[in-house]
């Protein structure tokens, strides 16, 4: 086996052609390490709409395993492949746009959405997730657009104006707070002392 290192210059400066075959490598090298060793079952559980906001309700309080739940809602790149009934993304990508730490921390979120999903269904034996050998993960075409339906609305349910999530803020201490006009009975400003004169 041959080794080969390339710089970052010499990567940029290769035709797309060779760069999207480096990113390929890369990926299929990355989801080999993140990927868990199982066999993919041979029928996948579709999600209703409740079902995925029942999910994502039961691990809201794990921020990493809530995003890659719902990277698993992500639409496909146009163009790309996918298997009839079928959502596939690639590992390699989830981790990436997650910033897992660990391929036990990917492992670990499959589990807890995996047991989650089981208890939402009531079924010990159903299966949400299929793998690949190229380092893709596998959910039904339904799973995919409910919990991308989901994600939508916990997007929407976020305040979007700025006041609204600006933090609010600290308040001074009285030492450094300027003085205030104290207000008149008629509601305008009481004039300082010795204004009143001029």
């Amino acid at each position: 086996m041959v080794g080969l290192v390339l710089s970052t210059e010499q990567v940029r400066a290769a035709p797309p052609e060779v760069r999207e075959w480096i990113k390929g490598l890369i990926d299929a090298e990355l989801a080999g390490a993140f990927a868990p060793q199982r066999e993919t079952p041979a029928t996948l559980a579709a999600l209703s709409v409740p079902e995925a906001a029942a999910i994502a309700g039961r691990i809201q309080g794990d921020f990493l395993t809530l995003q890659l739940f719902f990277e698993l809602g992500r639409e496909a790149p146009p163009g790309a492949p996918q298997p009839p009934h079928l959502h596939r993304a690639a590992i390699a990508d989830i981790v990436r746009h997650v910033r897992l730490p660990s391929p036990d921390r990917f492992g670990a979120a499959i589990e807890a959405i995996q047991e989650a999903f089981r208890h939402v269904r009531g079924d010990a034996q159903a299966a949400l997730f299929g793998f690949d050998q190229r380092g893709g993960i596998y959910v039904h075409e339904n799973t995919q657009r409910a919990i991308h339906a989901v994600w939508e609305r916990f997007v929407d349910a976020q305040p979007v104006n700025a006041e609204a999530v600006a933090p609010s803020p600290m308040p001074m201490p009285a030492s450094m707070t300027p003085p205030m006009a104290p207000l008149a009975p008629d509601g305008g400003l009481a004039p300082f002392p010795g204004e009143a004169d001029h």
